[in-house]
């Protein structure tokens, strides 16, 4: 449903509005929908013309004619003129050109009335407006103890699937349902099943404060994340070990992994469940589970509206960094010599993280199984430029396949134009670990990534429905049961949860009592570091005061940064910031040294070693950048140096990249797809808005990029020790890079 005009419009609604070929018209709605970026709702529908408007030749005036395969985009809502409430004013009498007889049919009253007929919710909305508001419920287990390795509960969880994507994954959006130390998710599903089937069908009356009146709230489930053995138990599949290992397709063992067979639908494996439960003996229960690939057990879920199988996903998390990557470590990394792996821990340290979240942490060589998410999405945006001198031909397919499909997997957005080419990708990753590594294929982790697009043309990109934020809430419910009396942990659990819910809503404005709500004592008592703590929600910020007083596109002082020193001298007089930096520049320093400015002008600039860009991004001197087009020439640099004037103006030293090209004028890309630049020796100075965010340049090793043990001081037991390390000796006189296209930004 929208609104225009102040009246509510629904599906199969008759409306009408000026077209611009038959003037007043009057159309059928099927759809509406926003076109591209606009903000603008538009509507689709079936044109309902006059017969005597079309020039057909019917003696009665009251049909109309259902031109065939012309629904068309008729524009934006606002070009609706009235609803066409009376009845008669509605359609009668429709007729529909058949090609096959080459004649008009009529509908009969029974069709009609059936084409016509409102839409359900008109009724049960009775004036109000209607707002939909799809679900995400998360399932998992977790332990009840700090160690993380006893007492599993098993819990469910929800969040709004229509909140941004920076809000969705914060703590104080994810709201708990329910969990079980007795109970496995399936088992506590009952309740659950129940109220999804309502809040879709019948929905609920709310007040909404916004827009100061009731509503009906529509409430369908969208999707449900889980990992695969907790989604295989969710639609009563027998799990990855089965012959029939595949939840999405009937792919069996004797199948090549490389294909996607004949998709499961929910009533095709309701009829499998029947025809299992019909059989006489154990035997021949136990033959046809093992044929379909389902067990027979009672699941609530299966009846709520949506179609389970398609509201199951594939969960990137646990599919390609905890599953394929993971694998591939295990399959390579033992086959490494010692030599080797000190030079692979070299070439990490000596990699730029220019533009990544997180860091890795530890020695991959050795302690790989034990990483975590963060610590494998890390990994896969540099593997392909640390791992490719010691993988084989086949080895090193397979990761530039991998990493290709890890770059769709945490995309930031999802084009339907690409869909088949990025499929493809995937099918041809597939291939390649059945040609180079087979041993992988005995993971069914290989074929879901088959089904990964389709699930992304569903959905959107998979960080809409990944794992990742709902199972750091976990830790939310671990406290809880920490801190109860362990005598009834699920309803202490779910108690500690409603008095935080309900504090939340009363304290952050919410209405209650006949639209009453809480004074402004209680609001700054509510953001109190005390209060934060208990509620466990997101820091105020009062609590992040030394962060948040950073706004964006304004300079960051480094800590206890003194090390000031003259590189250029430089007579400086009486001149403006921008003449002053001329005159620096005029003098062509060199490209690989940073600029310490602050030395320079004698105090009249403050400088800083890091600045905030306009996405509020915290971007380091040394870092390599994106650039707005409209403010310079070159899309990539690297910041050298961040000054500010006494007036508040901050400027930032930026040496830029220059694309490399081929003949025909397309970019030179590498051998792993990344466009190639090289650092140019144009320095010049931008506006620090001027900047979006930190990339990920990676440089292009030559002959001279050397491997070398050298002498390295680390602090051991408080005394600083030296040790002798293998290190990578980059030569910047070769100032050739790549742009990594695997960094997720």
């Amino acid at each position: 449903m929208i609104t225009t005009n102040d009246i509510p419009v629904f599906l199969r609604e008759c409306v009408a509005f000026s077209h611009p070929q038959f003037g007043m018209t009057t159309a059928f709605i099927v759809k509406f929908f926003q076109k591209g970026d606009d903000v603008e709702l538009c509507f689709e529908g079936d044109l309902l013309l006059d017969a005597r408007q079309f020039k057909i030749a019917v003696p009665d005036s009251t049909i109309y004619f259902l031109p065939v395969n012309t629904r068309i985009l008729f524009g934006r809502t606002e070009q609706c003129i009235s609803l066409i409430t009376s009845v008669e004013q509605k359609p009668t009498d429709i007729v529909q050109w058949e090609a096959a007889t080459d004649s008009f049919k009529r509908f009969s009253s029974e069709e009609t009335a059936q084409y016509l007929s409102p839409h359900p919710f008109k009724a049960k909305a009775a004036g109000r407006r209607v707002v939909t508001v799809p679900l995400v419920l998360f399932s998992d287990d977790t332990s009840g103890n700090k160690s993380k390795k006893w007492h599993k509960f098993e819990s469910w969880s929800f969040m709004l699937a229509g909140l941004p994507r920076n809000l969705n994954a914060k703590h104080e959006n994810i709201h708990f349902i329910c969990c079980s130390d007795q109970m496995d998710a399936l088992g506590m599903s009952g309740p659950i099943a129940d109220e999804l089937t309502g809040l879709e069908m019948d929905g609920i009356e709310v007040y909404d404060a916004y827009l100061n009146e009731q509503v009906l709230v529509i409430a369908p489930l969208l999707c449900i994340i889980c990992d695969n053995p907790q989604a295989s138990k969710l639609v009563n599949h027998l799990g990855g070990s089965a012959n029939k290992y595949c939840r999405f397709c009937m792919a069996d063992r004797d199948t090549s992994p490389c294909l996607v067979c004949e998709e499961r639908s929910l009533q095709q494996s309701l009829q499998q469940m029947e025809i299992i439960r019909s059989q006489r003996t154990e035997a021949l229960r136990e033959q046809h589970r093992t044929l379909y690939g389902v067990r027979e057990v009672s699941n609530p879920l299966l009846h709520v509206p949506s179609d389970l199988y398609r509201c199951l996903p594939v969960e990137a998390l646990h599919i390609i960094p905890l599953g394929i990557c993971k694998a591939f470590l295990k399959d390579v990394m033992p086959k490494l010599s010692p030599t080797q792996k000190r030079e692979v821990l070299a070439r990490i340290r000596a990699f730029n993280h220019s533009g990544f979240k997180v860091k890795i942490h530890g020695n991959v060589c050795y302690h790989y199984q034990s990483f975590v998410g963060r610590d494998y999405k890390a990994w896969m945006q540099m593997a392909i430029f640390i791992l490719s001198p010691y993988l084989s031909n086949g080895q090193l397919i397979v990761l530039v396949n991998l990493s290709k499909v890890f770059q769709i997997a945490y995309c930031s957005f999802f084009e339907l134009s690409k869909a088949e080419a990025w499929h493809q990708i995937c099918v041809d990753f597939v291939h390649s670990v059945r040609d180079f590594m087979p041993k992988m294929l005995r993971k069914q982790k290989v074929h879901y990534i088959l089904h990964l697009v389709q699930c992304m043309q569903d959905y959107g990109p998979s960080s809409s429905f990944c794992a990742e934020r709902p199972e750091s809430f976990n830790s939310n419910i671990r406290m809880q049961n920490i801190f109860g009396n362990k005598q009834a942990p699920s309803r202490d659990i779910a108690v500690h949860f409603a008095v935080i819910e309900h504090l939340r809503f009363v304290c952050e404005g919410g209405y209650y009592n006949d639209k009453e709500s809480c004074d402004t004592g209680l609001h700054d008592l509510y953001y109190s570091n005390q209060v934060q703590r208990f509620l466990n929600s997101a820091p105020s910020k009062e609590l992040n005061a030394h962060k948040a007083i950073y706004t964006a596109a304004t300079a960051r002082m480094p800590s206890g940064a003194c090390d000031q020193f003259m590189f250029l001298k430089v007579t400086i007089t009486e001149l403006g910031v921008e003449s002053t930096l001329e005159q620096i520049l005029k003098m062509d320093p060199p490209y690989d040294v940073i600029v310490h400015l602050g030395s320079l002008m004698d105090g009249k600039l403050q400088q800083f070693k890091a600045v905030m860009s306009h996405t509020v991004e915290l971007v380091h001197a040394g870092d390599y950048i994106e650039l707005d087009p409209p403010f310079c020439e070159f899309k990539y640099g690297q910041l050298l140096t961040t000054i500010k004037s006494e007036a508040g103006h901050t400027y930032c030293l930026v040496q830029g990249f220059e694309a490399v090209e081929q003949p025909d004028g397309q970019p030179l890309v590498n051998s792993f797809d990344c466009p190639l630049y090289y650092l140019s020796r144009k320095l010049f100075t931008v506006d620090s808005s001027a900047i979006v965010r930190a990339v990920s340049m990676v440089h292009e090793c030559g002959s001279s990029c050397k491997l070398q043990d050298a002498e390295l001081f680390q602090n051991v037991e408080r005394e600083e020790m030296a040790t002798m390390q293998c290190v990578l000796k980059h030569d910047w006189t070769l100032p050739l890079f790549c742009y990594n296209v695997y960094c997720i930004l």
